[in-house]
């Protein structure tokens, strides 16, 4: 696979209009970072057990698609 860019689209129509990417390792490491943490809060925020469910599923989905696309080389602390 090529390299994985992050592009940043305001909404519009049905895809949005692009307004920049980059293809930065530490911007990619940091974006994964925080996806990663909105979908654990997801899971901590549910109302019953069937969202819970739902959001530990996709939290994995996540996890394991970021992971391949973006690899963690080092900590991306100093980032956030």
């Amino acid at each position: 696979m090529g390299p994985v860019i992050l592009t940043l689209q305001v909404p519009k129509w049905s895809k949005g209009i692009p307004v920049a990417t980059t293809a930065n390792d530490d911007v990619l490491r940091l974006f994964r970072k925080i996806v990663l943490a909105e979908a654990r809060s997801k899971i901590e925020l549910a109302s019953d057990e069937v969202e819970s469910l739902l959001a530990r599923l996709e939290l994995e989905r996540l996890e394991r698609a970021l992971s391949g696309l973006i690899p963690e080389v080092r900590d991306v602390e100093e980032l956030s």
